[in-house]
């Protein structure tokens, strides 16, 4: 036999090895309760969970930072009507009922807007919206009363749309220009609101950010979870020491595991985006393909860190706390549920460290052409991250019974 015969040989073997193990791996995971719960169950229970608790508006008190840099007095003449006291008195500023009914709070800011611009200011000082009303609004708003074809009277709102109250802010200031526009002029449209939204955030909501990073800790949970019990328990058993003495080669029976981890993450990735759009409006046309190798390497990585925990874990009981000191930290500290820039700097510096972190930037990325060029380098990292664990994670799993 040639040695190319011999190699298509050993290759079709080894193919027909890791089928053989992934099929049986899909058998016993589907007579699991607690796997099909992780997959399946789990991420709808999640996404509807956090997504009604981060969209909840009830009895919530807004505060909504402003900047008003109109003047009243324009040359000699001081207007006796000024639009932009009304509209921040309409608001509920110095109107403690109406702000209470309103739920918003007025808060004055100074911003000087020669060393900083509005979003970097937010970003700095954590706001998730000002309101600015700009130089010369309210001597628009009174041309208008005057002359019919005069441009609309323009106030500017800024938000983060990662902060769900983002948007009933902005309605309430909607629907109080409304209101003053049909008091003065009989029309809703003379004085309207400009919208910013902060950079890099344009177009997307609340769940959109919510579902890339919640698609993530399914999948983490999931393969690590999943992972680490059946290793542990294999190993008691005795079932490793068998693959031992099998032809069954280590890295097989780990790519084998890996291409399991796989596939079930691209059904938890469906299963939660559908979800999200059914529930919460989520925009199924954010999904980018390059996020196909998002899901692949970061279900790697998981399976590596999976396999580098079962190395130290000797017994299935302990495997699920081995488990979940790593998972818990990782889902709130990582930024994949909540911004990571939202968040303390120290605390910013601390979600960096766990590989959910550039998973999850690497997915959100890729839902914008104005960030899919941010989205490279945690892509990049996420696929070394991917390769470094699962050859690691495979090279340290010891096939001998505790």
């Amino acid at each position: 036999m040639s040695e190319q015969e011999t190699f298509a040989r050993k290759t079709y073997l080894s193919i027909r090895r890791i089928y053989g193990l992934t099929v049986s791996t899909a058998l016993r995971w589907v007579r699991s309760g607690p796997a099909v719960f992780f997959t399946f169950i789990y991420p709808v229970i999640m996404i509807l969970l956090f997504g009604y608790i981060l969209g909840a508006t009830d009895d919530t008190l807004y505060t909504l930072n402003y900047l008003n840099e109109d003047v009243y007095q324009v040359g000699d003449n001081i207007y006796p009507f000024n639009p932009a006291n009304q509209i921040l008195q309409n608001l509920g500023l110095n109107n403690d009922t109406l702000a209470e009914s309103l739920n918003l709070k007025l808060v004055q800011v100074s911003i000087e807007t020669s060393s900083i611009t509005y979003n970097d200011w937010m970003k700095d000082n954590d706001i998730p919206y000002l309101l600015v009303i700009p130089f010369g609004w309210s001597a628009a708003v009174n041309e208008s009363k005057v002359n019919a074809t005069a441009p609309q009277a323009l106030i500017e709102y800024y938000y983060d749309p990662s902060f769900t109250s983002s948007g009933i802010v902005q309605s309430i200031i909607d629907n109080v220009l409304q209101e003053m526009n049909l008091a003065e002029f009989s029309i809703p449209t003379m004085m309207d609101i400009v919208v910013s939204t902060t950079p890099n955030r344009e177009g997307l909501d609340y769940i959109d950010f919510y579902v890339p990073g919640m698609i993530m800790v399914t999948i983490s949970t999931s393969s690590m979870m999943g992972m680490v019990s059946m290793v542990t328990e294999d190993r008691q058993s005795g079932k490793i020491d068998k693959f031992a003495v099998s032809p069954l080669k280590k890295w097989e029976w780990a790519l084998s595991h890996g291409l399991w981890h796989t596939l079930t993450s691209f059904a938890i990735s469906i299963l939660t985006a559908l979800t999200g759009w059914i529930a919460f409006g989520f925009q199924l046309s954010t999904i980018h393909p390059l996020m196909i190798f998002a899901l692949i390497f970061g279900s790697m990585t998981f399976t590596g860190l999976a396999l580098v925990i079962s190395r130290f874990v000797k017994r299935p009981e302990a495997a699920m706390a081995a488990t979940m000191t790593f998972v818990f930290p990782q889902m709130f500290l990582s930024g994949a549920i909540f911004p990571a820039e939202i968040m303390p700097e120290f605390m910013q510096t601390i979600a960096k460290i766990f590989p959910l972190y550039y998973v999850s930037e690497a997915m959100r990325n890729m839902m914008l052409e104005s960030t899919f060029h941010l989205a490279w380098v945690p892509l990049g990292i996420t696929i070394g991250m991917g390769i470094v664990f699962f050859i690691v994670g495979t090279i340290i799993t010891d096939w001998r019974k505790e």
